[in-house]
């Protein structure tokens, strides 16, 4: 697009009707508050009806007008000639028209034109993209990008990137924030079982484990009751019958028990020596089928014969308990039939039956003591056996957690380097117009390693806030430039404020194949629009 003519009338400084021609390179001198920000200020309403910043609710005519036009005449990316007059009315709206080539049209007929009403203002205007937020400046340039399809970026890795990958990633911001996800996942995994081994570790240092002690008065207490039931008892014969069947009875299972408990304690004695020879083996084999285990399935028998170790433990406890139970009941009832085959009369002690009930009483009491104290004693070993076997088990699945989260790593950093890729393979299309401007489109945070996207302008390799006056338009007609690129808009650059850059040499840069409109204060002086390539001839000459 080329602008050739410009006239307006009553809009912002301009009270009257003020006219120019518009060159390929156009000077604008002038003091301050002369209008020459009015020149810009005129194509943009031309075009849109806005301000400099897009907003169309402004009044831009003059103070003392109650109406404004603006008239342009431009040449189109065609090469076909236009007339563009936009009036506005400062009291009645339905007085407003736009008309292009002596017609009148609505806004949207304009865009043809423009394509774009941000992309218009950020080339014609550099400090409207400026001052956006990074956000809506990526997005824009984003949108004239061409779309880079990322299977083509893939295809670059070598296979062992790709096996990693496990396919080209569909979305791969996604993909590379799931696996963020699942390495924090596994990371709360691992710190939850380090407090559980915490907890099994405190188990095992302040449990005290006493000696199991022993009821040495069993013969003692026995003795005392048989004596009590002679004291107490009356005997006769059918007593003394019934009492001998009780005993014999008991004695039978007793007797039974006892084969049980040594039948049971052979059997886990066979079944810890098979279990300690697959745990302890380098090459293990099955106890049955004699067929060597792989590593899962050595995992899976061990599992299987400590379970069954345990239950016969389990098993055998229980039937000790029941042993003792019944050697108690069997001498409490011997002691009845001691007692029953003795007495030679039935005279009472009274005196002497209180102090053997006491001193059975303090027996009995001593002995649950006994009991309660190895039950104790018992359940604290167990404690701490299983409190060991959970630090294994936890350990084991550290390791295992561990091992995802390298792979994660790994799989992340091929991820990432995709990505970096694709955005660098989509940016060479903007950037080959770049030359001192450089657009970060990420970067890594140094916290947890993680790729986000970003947008950050550098002028080499600073950033905007960093730049000074002249710096800044420099950075900004490179960004107006690369966007007339590749947006194929070809709209003119309006260099304001040039003599705070007079080191740079805008004209070569932009003059070649774009339309440059240079604006420069002079204190004092009035507007002046001249065709520097006639001045630079009448220098040259």
């Amino acid at each position: 697009m080329k602008i050739t003519y410009l006239r307006t009338k009553g809009f912002r400084k301009f009270e009257n009707i003020f006219e120019t021609e518009i060159f390929d390179i156009t000077e604008i001198i002038g003091g301050n508050a002369k209008g020459k920000t009015t020149i810009l200020y005129s194509i943009i309403w031309a075009f849109l009806g806005t301000n400099l910043t897009g907003d169309d609710k402004v009044w831009l005519g003059n103070k003392k007008s109650e109406h404004c036009y603006v008239e342009l005449h431009f040449i189109d990316n065609k090469g076909n000639n236009h007339i563009l007059l936009r009036y506005k009315n400062r009291y009645d709206n339905k007085m407003n028209f736009i008309m292009l080539d002596n017609k009148k049209i609505e806004q949207k007929e304009l865009q043809q034109f423009y394509k774009d009403k941000k992309l218009f203002l950020s080339i014609l205007n550099i400090n409207y993209f400026l001052n956006k937020k990074p956000t809506e400046q990526k997005e824009l340039i984003d949108k004239y990008l061409p779309n880079i399809d990322i299977k083509s970026v893939y295809s670059r890795l070598s296979d062992y990137e790709k096996n990693l990958l496990e396919g080209c990633p569909t979305n791969i911001t996604q993909y590379i924030q799931e696996l963020n996800d699942n390495k924090k996942m596994y990371e709360n995994q691992m710190k939850n079982i380090r407090g559980k081994i915490d907890y099994a570790q405190n188990i095992i240092d302040t449990t005290i484990i006493e000696e199991i002690k022993t009821f040495e008065k069993e013969e003692e207490l026995s003795l005392d009751r048989q004596e009590l039931s002679y004291l107490t008892t009356d005997k006769n014969l059918a007593t003394r019958t019934k009492q001998e069947k009780i005993v014999n009875e008991l004695e039978k299972q007793k007797e039974s028990l006892e084969e049980q408990i040594d039948e049971l304690f052979s059997k886990m004695q066979e079944e810890k020596r098979k279990y300690l020879s697959v745990k302890n083996a380098t090459d293990a084999y099955c106890p049955l089928c004699k067929q060597k285990l792989e590593e899962k399935g050595k995992i899976t028998a061990i599992f299987n014969m400590k379970k069954d170790l345990e239950e016969s433990y389990n098993k055998k406890v229980k039937l000790d308990k029941e042993f003792l139970v019944l050697k108690g009941k069997l001498a409490v009832e011997k002691s009845k039939l001691h007692s029953c085959e003795n007495i030679s009369n039935n005279e009472e002690y009274p005196g002497q039956i209180n102090s053997l009930k006491e001193k059975i009483n303090n027996l009995e009491q001593e002995k649950m003591d006994i009991e309660k104290h190895n039950n104790t004693v018992l359940i604290n070993q167990k404690n701490i056996m299983t409190a060991k076997e959970d630090i294994t088990k936890f350990n084991n699945k550290i390791q295992e957690l561990n091992g995802l989260i390298e792979n994660i790593k790994k799989v992340k950093e091929i991820a990432q380097k995709l990505y970096i890729n694709y955005l660098e393979e989509k940016m060479k299309y903007a950037t080959k117009y770049l030359k001192n401007v450089k657009i970060q489109y990420y970067k890594v945070s140094k916290e947890d390693e993680i790729l986000k996207e970003d947008f950050i302008i550098l002028y080499k390799n600073n950033e905007l806030k960093n730049l000074s006056r002249s710096e800044t338009i420099a950075t900004m007609l490179e960004i107006g430039n690369m966007l007339n690129k590749v947006a194929n808009t070809g709209f003119p650059l309006f260099i304001d404020d040039s003599e705070s850059c007079a080191d740079f040499n805008f004209i070569e840069e932009y003059a070649k194949d774009t339309q440059i409109l240079i604006s420069r204060v002079q204190k004092g002086q009035d507007l002046t629009i001249t065709n520097y390539k006639n001045e630079a001839m009448q220098i040259a000459a």
